[in-house]
């Protein structure tokens, strides 16, 4: 029987940020991971040496799919608001593995530093400050912030407005509500 150790190895890593995203690293089980994919633990362990190498290359592919599908344009971060936003929607593992790797593991996952001193020095021209007047690492993580306001919410707090919360109606104008505020935040001071 010929083995393909590529669609092995994806068939781990996608049980494995099933896995990671609904348990964290802590919480997630090589065992479970195994299960799922089909494969078994020893080869989990020969293709990616540990659990933690496990969780680190789930994370890179998570966040890699993320940076690739919604492209940080910082000449137009409502529109990345918004495009984040529904991204997060689509792929609510994006932000359960950026959560758990907060908590978890700060220092592991794909190193984007680069990536974001570049769109930083972008936004602020050489002179420190945005058009906004606020500093663009600030702005930025403002931005962020909002794209993922809605899903890291209490309930109560989404049901208050009473609507469904995750009606594509309710999920509509709140997106509208986003894209207005990122504008708003990064209008031009008079």
């Amino acid at each position: 029987m010929v083995r393909d150790s590529a669609a092995t190895r994806n068939r781990i890593l996608d049980a494995a940020i099933g896995e990671f995203a609904a348990h964290g690293l802590a919480g997630g089980r090589v065992g479970r991971i195994a299960d799922v994919s089909g494969a078994n633990q020893r080869s989990i362990y020969v293709y990616f040496g540990s659990k933690e190498g496990l969780f680190n290359a789930a994370l890179r592919r998570v966040i890699g799919g993320l940076v690739g599908a919604v492209p940080l344009t910082e000449d137009d971060l409502p529109g990345y608001a918004g495009r984040m936003f529904d991204y997060l929607l689509d792929h609510p593992e994006a932000l359960r593995m950026g959560m758990w790797r907060h908590l978890e593991r700060p220092a592991s996952g794909p190193d984007t530093a680069d990536v974001y001193a570049e769109k930083v020095e972008a936004m602020a021209g050489g002179s420190g400050l945005t058009a906004s007047g606020l500093p663009p690492t600030d702005l930025l993580v403002l931005v962020q912030g909002l794209t993922s306001s809605w899903l890291t919410s209490p309930q109560d707090l989404l049901a208050a407005a009473d609507a469904d919360p995750y009606s594509p109606e309710r999920l509509a104008a709140h997106r509208a509500v986003i894209v207005e505020a990122a504008r708003r935040l990064c209008a031009p001071v008079p």
